[in-house]
């Protein structure tokens, strides 16, 4: 089986290089390499004498992750798609061990273990679990790594951090949604999967190393509207019904939830201004005017779901967050 990488950048220079070197001391390196750069202004790529194949496309305008993304998808030749952030930096047996358990499992998402690249003896996240509104925090950030997290298992969504996407489930589910802009891509991808039978799993023998928040910065206004804003459009899009009909409870408990730990000194909502807040109450707010688009895009998966609204509810049940996780001083980022 072939790997393609795809790695979307804005800032090129020293991240992209980091990266690019740390692929080509892998065990098991990629066929091809594809480096898209999402803004005209960017600088070039390094030239280095690398193992593979490396293809570039530069961008005409600015373009979102999401839609750099899938640039770099249409573009690639291999059966498996890795796709990694700039900002990440592979460990030398990272993609033989996702080649090793796609090797036996078949078709799924695969999520690696993301670790801290400043503190590389705590985890990033080891994927996604979920609310029952479609927010997603990461499992495990900041935690000390450790034989905990040594079993596989399945997530709630994958990071778009770093993941294989197997050309079997491009095909099935089309790449990621541009529409959404920034933030919530890799969710509504994973719930899209889910809803077609493809499972989601993590890979503990799969490491590599995030610089978080280095992509897009942490706490901004503009960032947190996003993130609820795209919640809302990606709930609509694949939850349960009767979840969705939900959604003003779930968010509202949610909120106070977070609200009171904010108040009390506790969680990652002390660090996240007025405005900020404001923003984020905003974006639910845009989400709905986008209801529309979210029910038609809900209408045309429909044709092709595997899973059924029980079906969705175990996963959102195995793969939940618990009020008491969201008292927790970390956040959901790429």
């Amino acid at each position: 089986m072939s790997f393609s990488v795809i790695i979307p950048t804005v800032k090129v220079g020293a991240l992209l290089d980091r990266c690019l070197r740390a692929l080509a001391r892998q065990t098991h390196p990629p066929d091809e390499v594809i480096v898209v750069i999402a803004h005209p202004d960017s600088p070039a790529v390094m030239e280095g004498d690398w193992p593979w194949s490396l293809r570039i496309r530069r961008c005409s305008r600015r373009t979102h992750y999401g839609e750099a993304v899938n640039i770099g998808l249409a573009m690639a030749h291999g059966e498996g798609l890795i796709i990694l952030n700039d900002d990440t930096r592979p460990r030398a047996g990272f993609l033989a061990g996702l080649y090793a358990a796609w090797s036996r499992h078949g078709l799924a998402l695969y999520q690696p273990r993301i670790l801290l690249l400043a503190s590389p003896d705590r985890l990033d996240n080891v994927g996604h679990g979920l609310f029952f509104d479609g927010f997603n925090w990461a499992r495990g950030r900041e935690a000390v790594d450790g034989e905990d997290y040594d079993v596989e298992g399945t997530v709630g969504a994958v990071s778009g951090a770093a993941f294989l996407l197997p050309r079997q489930a491009l095909d099935a589910l089309g790449g990621f949604d541009t529409s959404l802009e920034a933030f919530g891509e890799d969710v509504d991808l994973s719930l899209r999967a889910v809803r077609r039978g493809i499972p989601l799993r993590y890979v503990p023998g799969a490491r590599i190393e995030h610089a978080l928040g280095a992509s897009y910065g942490r706490y901004s206004p503009r960032k947190l509207f996003l993130i609820e804003r795209n919640r809302v459009r990606v709930a609509v899009r694949s939850l349960p019904a009767s979840a969705v009909l939900g959604l003003p409870l779930w968010t509202g408990l949610r909120w106070m939830t977070m609200a009171s730990a904010t108040a009390g000194g506790r969680g990652w909502g002390t660090q996240v201004g007025g405005v900020a807040r404001i923003a984020a109450v905003g974006g639910a707010l845009a989400g709905i005017v986008h209801l529309p688009d979210a029910v038609r895009k809900r209408r045309a998966d429909a044709r092709d779901w595997q899973r059924g609204e029980v079906g969705m509810w175990r996963h959102l049940f195995s793969e939940r967050v618990r009020l008491r996780d969201l008292l927790r001083p970390h956040e959901a980022e790429r």
